[in-house]
């Protein structure tokens, strides 16, 4: 298993390590909820050192991030960041990502841990002489730093402006004297930033970010924290929500699918539409004890399977045991209408309800 530069900090603080998409990784240090109420009321530092960076450089660098992501590229600016999502030919979604436009000559991509390796292999297929495709993972460290607090954190260890940094943008600059990228982004539903250093620097700011958020009750998270985090605000999970036999239309993704231009797996998502989705992501709110609902458990509508479950647990500031689903697209299923989630044999009666389960600080930049 590989380790991250930040593996001795989350040991000495007594964190429990657990394997996760090839790293030992912090799951807890404390408890989950303890640690999901710290980000939702002030605020947590993560180490994502996990995730993945992939460098596309050379003058047709736009171009070939035009190719293989489905959102647009080609009006973005330096400092930009854009959602979006790599599919294959047949139109399934290989991975989810964050497009960071440095300029018109280098696009740092970030990318799911667990999918490090199969999308480097799948971009640099499609390599040109204009656009050099580098794997950096292994050169940087990922600090998330997250929670309606975040932005007071941030404030003390920086020079510039950093808590006007708007929503979905990015700067290079020091953190704590630290060269940084520094993105205001995240996972967590919450206002936030995500730090990317080379290693080097990782221990040293990840040590200066704790000090600097003490007088803000500052807790570091785990990964299981973050899981909690991302699903109470119905963000997608690779490999739940998210397959390569899963379409970005079913996942509710057609805002990241630029059809104006060419992109690998248009062809394919336009003929599914014009053919007939066959799936919609719902969210479900459990109106019965008995269980909590889990990845692939199966939906009914009376003695009919109708769908399955993509992710299932308790919401904690939400108040409530929720759950994500795929059933029929077409087939009504709207929200106030209740279904059936079968938990070790018994169907569970759940409601329909809108996204998201709960609505944090995210995109509400503040200072």
């Amino acid at each position: 298993m590989k380790k991250t530069p930040l593996y001795d900090i989350h040991v000495e603080s007594g964190a429990k390590m657990v394997p996760f998409a090839g790293y030992e990784m912090p799951i807890q240090y404390t408890s989950i909820l303890k640690e999901h109420e710290a980000v939702r009321s002030h605020v947590g530092l993560f180490d994502v050192s996990h995730m993945g960076e992939i460098e596309i450089k050379g003058k047709d660098a736009v171009k070939l991030a035009e190719t293989v992501c489905s959102n647009n590229v080609r009006d973005m600016n330096p400092g930009d960041i854009k959602y979006t999502v790599l599919c294959n030919k047949d139109g399934g979604v290989i991975d989810d990502l964050f497009i960071h436009y440095i300029s018109k000559n280098n696009i740092f991509l970030v990318v799911n841990a667990s999918n490090v390796d199969k999308d480097f292999a799948w971009i640099k297929s499609h390599e040109t002489d204009g656009a050099k495709v580098t794997n950096l993972s292994d050169e940087y460290a990922e600090l998330a730093l997250q929670g309606p607090d975040a932005y007071k954190v941030i404030e003390k260890i920086t020079d510039f402006d950093a808590p006007s940094l708007p929503y979905f943008t990015f700067t290079e600059n020091k953190v704590s004297g630290m060269p940084a990228l520094i993105a205001r982004t995240g996972y967590t539903g919450e206002d936030g930033f995500e730090l990317y250093v080379k290693n080097e620097y990782a221990k040293e700011l990840w040590k200066a970010v704790m000090e600097a958020g003490k007088e803000f009750n500052i807790q570091p998270i785990g990964l299981g924290a973050r899981d909690t985090l991302r699903f109470e605000v119905n963000y997608w999970l690779y490999g739940n929500e998210l397959s390569e036999t899963i379409s970005p239309l079913d996942a509710g993704q057609k805002f990241v699918l630029d059809f104006e231009k060419d992109f690998i797996g248009k062809d394919a998502i336009l003929k599914y539409k014009e053919d007939g989705r066959k799936m919609k992501l719902i969210s479900l709110k459990m109106l019965e004890k008995g269980g909590i609902p889990r990845h692939e458990h199966k939906v009914f509508d009376g003695d009919k399977e109708i769908g399955f479950i993509t992710s299932g647990g308790m919401l904690p500031s939400a108040g409530y045991i929720g759950a994500m689903a795929y059933v029929p697209f077409g087939k009504g299923y709207k929200s106030g209408e209740n279904i059936q989630v079968d938990i070790r044999g018994k169907k569970l009666q759940a409601e329909i309800i809108k996204k998201p389960f709960y609505k944090g600080t995210a995109g509400k930049v503040r200072k």
